[in-house]
């Protein structure tokens, strides 16, 4: 997965380049696809970092759990209730078929899906789909995945109109767009 985005920061990177995009219109994508190298690099490198480097690379974080900062960070007491919370498995489609899935990888496969079938059919027409099925995963209510779902679409929908960006075109499916 990490060797998919070192290529896929690879691309971002290199294109404007080769298609002699103009300079302004070549740094996104290049700070971009430098930043998913470097970040994809020190993940695939991190067992072999310096300790505070290494520490800091491979410290597990969860985008989807909350965190505590140092004003409201708990007791002694407390902490030990904490660490028990944290060995239990989060409630997922997963977990009731019987499976414990890192979230890591959830995310990281659904994301991977997002973007080929998104190449391959338009962005617009798959991020409600992607959204709907992240969310229920994760056991999500539907009224709020339904929410999120139309907000987005909303939002790539405003990228087609007012930006001109072909998000409602695939390179095999829909490939005149609809809109």
């Amino acid at each position: 997965m990490l060797v998919s985005l070192i290529a896929l920061g690879t691309v971002f990177y290199v294109v404007p380049d080769v298609e002699d995009y103009a300079r302004n219109a070549s740094i996104f994508p290049q700070y971009t696809g430098a930043f998913v190298i470097i970040g994809s690099l020190l993940l695939l490198f991190g067992k072999y970092l310096p300790g505070p480097l290494q520490k800091f690379v491979t410290e597990e974080v969860s985008i989807t759990s909350g965190d505590t900062t140092k004003e409201f960070a708990p007791s002694a007491e407390e902490e030990d209730d904490v660490e028990e919370d944290d060995d239990e498995p989060r409630e997922t489609i997963g977990t009731d078929l019987g499976y414990h899935i890192n979230d890591t990888v959830v995310m990281m496969v659904f994301s991977t899906l997002y973007l080929v079938v998104g190449y391959a059919a338009g962005m617009l027409y798959v991020t409600p789909l992607f959204i709907i099925a992240y969310t229920q995963w994760f056991k999500v209510r539907w009224v709020v995945s339904i929410f999120l779902a139309v907000l987005a679409t909303v939002i790539i929908y405003l990228f087609v109109e007012y930006l001109l960006i072909p998000f409602d075109q695939g390179q095999y499916i829909f490939t005149s767009g609809l809109i």
